[in-house]
């Protein structure tokens, strides 16, 4: 754990300044599933006793990020594809609901930015940066999600999905990224623009649950 944190918002409690940095963290791989997380290596980092350290820890149970395990601390969670097909049922369906919710409020503003996700996704995609590539969908998706204004909505997609935002399921996803890409995202928003609030939440359960499909097949398997 030698990453050095990122500057903070001065107005941000501590265990909100430790919670953050381990969250984004792990999120970008740099601890990686199974790790312990060393509670005197954080005392020394951000100089604070074990009180915010552990309030942070639990934040990061509560979304999914950390596990306790009885007399040996804090780990970085182990994502299982039974893990992954349970948040991904869900998934689909708060997409589907949140894209209805967004066709009601769109704007041309909505639009552009997202006509912008979709030309970038397309550059990343043609230069096989995984990383800028995988960051650059899940902005496209929650940016859907966001449109929909309904905040609890947005909280629980959220707590949902960026437990799963890790370089090793990510990675197992964007090698098998051809057979995915057969559910284009353009479909996607050209419906949203369209206003075809059925369509749209068809078509975007089956392009969630087709993430499912790609990560669960074994390498080589023609879907």
């Amino acid at each position: 754990m030698n990453q050095t944190p990122e500057p903070f918002q001065p107005a941000l409690l501590l265990h909100d300044q430790i919670f953050q940095h381990l969250r984004e963290q792990i999120i970008k791989g740099h601890l990686e599933e199974g790790k312990r997380l060393n509670e005197v290596n954080l005392q020394k980092m951000f100089k604070t006793s074990r009180t915010p350290i552990r309030e942070a820890f639990r934040r990061l149970e509560a979304e999914g990020f950390v596990e306790f395990l009885p007399r040996k601390g804090a780990f970085v969670r182990s994502i299982s594809v039974e893990n992954l097909k349970e948040a991904t049922e869900v998934r689909a369906s708060i997409e589907g609901l949140a894209i209805r919710l967004a066709i009601r409020n769109v704007t041309p503003e909505h639009l552009d930015a997202l006509a912008q996700l979709l030309d970038d996704m397309d550059e990343a995609y043609k230069r096989r940066n995984i990383e800028r590539y995988t960051a650059l969908h899940y902005r496209f998706h929650k940016y859907i999600v966001e449109m929909s204004g309904n905040q609890i909505l947005i909280r629980l997609y959220v707590s949902i999905t960026e437990p799963f935002v890790t370089n090793r399921l990510t990675y197992k996803y964007f090698t098998r990224l051809r057979r995915y890409k057969k559910v284009s995202h353009r479909k996607i928003y050209e419906l949203l623009a369209s206003g075809k609030a059925s369509k749209a939440n068809r078509l975007i359960e089956q392009h969630v649950m087709a993430i499912q499909n790609s990560i669960e097949s074994p390498p080589g398997k023609k879907g």
